[in-house]
């Protein structure tokens, strides 16, 4: 494949994907400016600038990457187009799967954030309740100051949840599979006969034996 013009792939690197995406990885551009995207909207709508730090590391990494990816597709060994952060491998399929069993985590995402944002439309319009030094503190706090320290409580939480782990779920043996009797693994009484044959000698000889005979053997105690 003829590599792009460098000076076009430097002017489209500059915005985070775009490097990508003009050689053609479209999946793999859409990944990074997604991602830088997303950090970039979290960082100044929730007011969390610690999470801006984030914004120069995924710049970086998409700005070097677009020229990798041209020396890769120069040489001939440049990976398939795909997706990054694992959504390749979330088809369709399973990302139905996915959102039925965490319907009620998604849910709660959008609760939080609507509920968020609908406090920040209130307390817009109740700026002018606030008046002197305290009141102008009191907004400030409650409008900026509060959903940060909710957030980073989360935060907080989230890590202290992925260090835990998942619960150790208890073994359960397994139990060995039934294996019928082979013939030669019958038992064999004392006197080294059968008694399956035994019993069955048994059976033929009281059928086959004369009333008169089977009824005196009833008689006996």
């Amino acid at each position: 494949m003829t590599p792009k013009n460098g000076f076009l792939l430097f002017i489209a690197s500059c915005l985070s994907g775009c490097g990508q995406m003009y050689q053609g990885y479209m999946k793999r551009g859409v990944s990074l400016l997604l991602a830088f995207c997303l950090v970039l909207f979290a960082s100044t709508y929730f007011f969390l600038g610690t999470l801006a730090l984030f914004l120069p590391v995924i710049w970086l990494y998409a700005f070097f990457d677009s020229y990798a990816l041209r020396s890769q597709l120069s040489a001939g060994t440049a990976p398939e187009d795909a997706f990054l952060f694992g959504l390749s491998d979330m088809d369709s399929n399973r990302l139905g799967e996915l959102l039925r069993k965490r319907h009620s985590l998604v849910g709660w995402v959008l609760v939080a954030v609507g509920v968020y944002m609908l406090y920040d439309m209130l307390m817009g319009q109740l700026s002018g309740l606030f008046f002197g030094w305290f009141g102008e503190w009191l907004y400030s706090f409650l409008r900026y100051g509060l959903p940060r320290v909710v957030i980073t409580v989360l935060v907080i939480l989230l890590g202290l949840w992925f260090i835990r782990g998942p619960k150790a779920k208890a073994p359960i043996e397994d139990i060995p599979p039934f294996t019928p009797p082979t013939p030669d693994a019958a038992p064999v009484a004392s006197d080294g006969t059968d008694p399956v044959e035994g019993a069955a000698a048994d059976i033929s000889a009281a059928v086959n034996a004369p009333e008169g005979e089977e009824a005196h053997r009833d008689e006996q105690p």
